[in-house]
C-alpha cells in the first residue's frame, strides 16, 4: 500500500489511488468477540495551522468514562473535500496514542465515501482495529423512502445499488446521523453500537465527549 501517513502532496490522482488501496483492505464483517470498551475520536481546528485532537475511552455498554487524551497538533495538509483523511489521520493517531479500545467511533465517513474509504476506514486499516464512521451529514449515496421519526429507525444508504451505510435516527424527531463501516465491523453491528452509545445526544457519547474535550482545549489556548 502507498504510505498514507507520508502523503503530503496534493496530486488528487495519487491520493485517490491511496484511497482505493485502503478500500480494498477494509474488512466488512465483525472481527471481535466482545465489546467492553469503546472510544470516540474528533478534531477541533483553528483558523491557523494547528488543531486539537481528542480521544475519549468509555466502558461499554455502561458508557462510563475511563480515560481520555487530547493533544495539540500541527496541520500540514489543506482542506480538500473527500480527502479529509490526509488532513486528519495523523493528528487522530496522536490522540489515540496508548488508548486501548475494542472499537473506535470516528466523526467522519467510512465506507460511505465516493471511493469507499473515508477517515474512519483509513484509521481502522492503519491501526488494525474495528472502526465505525458516524457523520452528521451525507457525503454520497441516497436513502430510499421516508425515515420514521422514532429513535432506532434507519434506512440503508445506497450508491449505484450498493449499500454503503445507513441513515440512522438516534433521537426521536431529531435529524439522523450517517453510519458506515470503517473497518472490521458489519453495518448491522455499526448501527447497533451507534444507537446504544447515543442515550442523550444526536451523536454517540464517545464522539460527543471527544468533540467537547478538543473544543474546550482550543478555546482555552
Amino acid at each position: 500500500m502507498l504510505d498514507i501517513l507520508d502523503a503530503k502532496q496534493t496530486d488528487l490522482d495519487k491520493l485517490s489511488k491511496i484511497q482505493e488501496e485502503v478500500a480494498e483492505k477494509v474488512i466488512k464483517e465483525d472481527k471481535f468477540s466482545e465489546i467492553e470498551t469503546i472510544a470516540g475520536c474528533d478534531i477541533s481546528f483553528s483558523e491557523e495551522d494547528y488543531a486539537y485532537a481528542a480521544c475519549v475511552l468509555f466502558k461499554y455498554p455502561e458508557l462510563e468514562k475511563i480515560d481520555s487524551n487530547v493533544v495539540e497538533v500541527e496541520v500540514d495538509f489543506p482542506y480538500i473535500p473527500t480527502f479529509l483523511a490526509f488532513r486528519e489521520l495523523k493528528p487522530m493517531l496522536k490522540a489515540i496514542n496508548d488508548i486501548k479500545a475494542d472499537i473506535f467511533l470516528v466523526d467522519s465517513q467510512g465506507l460511505a465515501h465516493p471511493r469507499r474509504a473515508g477517515l474512519a476506514s483509513h484509521l481502522g486499516v492503519v491501526i488494525n482495529k474495528p472502526t465505525i464512521g458516524v457523520a452528521k451529514s451525507r457525503l454520497c449515496g441516497e436513502a430510499r423512502g421516508e425515515l420514521d421519526q422514532d429513535k432506532g429507525s434507519y434506512s440503508y444508504l445506497r450508491d449505484d445499488d450498493q449499500i454503503i451505510g445507513a441513515m440512522v435516527r438516534t433521537r426521536t424527531n431529531v435529524k439522523p446521523v450517517y453510519v458506515s463501516i470503517g473497518h472490521m465491523v458489519s453495518l448491522e453491528k455499526a448501527i447497533e453500537i451507534t444507537l446504544q452509545s447515543a442515550p442523550k445526544y444526536k451523536i454517540p457519547e464517545p464522539i460527543h465527549a471527544s468533540h467537547k474535550l478538543a473544543t474546550k482545549k482550543m478555546k482555552n489556548r
